[in-house]
């Protein structure tokens, strides 16, 4: 995989776009979570405000703690104003070595078109619903990555159970061909997590039952 300095992930689809930031950061030996300094965040949660994008600046000034690079991920970048998005080019242009810069976008035209043109851009066509191969599958079977990936998922619930029920899918075909205890178990652990959060249970402890069990 190539990766590039900055990196523009343009879908719809919220889930594919985390799937994409996680295995980037993978590559990297980076790993999203709450208290990894080397990660830089602005989305929802944080708003998107002019003044986190000048912290940017600052954050890649610094030696990374754990890691041998630094990544800043900005989701739905197109929620930044004109001069917002204006003070994010010279960084975008210029991140300094191991500096990495992810954005994601639903609306590409509402982006500067000067910053599209400093990103590889790497467009997901495929709807979740399209997703019908094992290369689709979320499960890593190790504990630790799935838990990360529980806690990025759960960011968009409303993305949680068409998530669920696509992966039921793939394993209901998977298990045509490959008619496996696991694949059998990996199914009846998928149902009850879809129980759960039809009965209310906060996504995120459903995704963390899932993994763990």
């Amino acid at each position: 995989m190539n990766i590039f300095p900055s990196t523009l992930i343009s879908s719809s689809n919220l889930t594919l776009i985390d799937q994409k930031i996680n295995q980037i950061c993978e590559f990297l030996n980076n790993q999203i979570s709450n208290n990894n300094p080397d990660i830089f965040i602005i989305n929802q949660q944080t708003g998107w405000t002019i003044e986190l994008v000048r912290q940017i600046k600052n954050f890649i000034s610094k030696k990374p703690f754990n890691h041998t690079n630094k990544i800043i991920i900005i989701y739905e970048a197109h929620q930044l104003n004109t001069e917002s998005q204006n003070a994010l080019l010279k960084t975008l242009e210029d991140p300094g070595d191991n500096n990495y810069l992810i954005i994601t976008t639903s609306k590409p035209a509402k982006l500067l078109p000067t910053i599209i043109s400093r990103c590889q851009t790497i467009k997901i066509k495929n709807e979740l619903n399209q997703c019908q191969t094992k290369d689709c599958l979320v499960f890593s079977h190790n504990i630790k990555k799935d838990l990360a990936l529980s806690e990025t998922l759960s960011k968009d619930k409303t993305q949680v159970l068409p998530l669920l029920e696509n992966q039921l899918q793939i394993y209901h075909s998977l298990i045509t061909t490959n008619p496996s205890a696991q694949n059998s178990k990996i199914i009846q652990k998928i149902l009850k997590t879809i129980q759960m959060i039809e009965s209310n249970v906060d996504p995120k402890s459903a995704l963390d039952f899932l993994f763990l069990s």
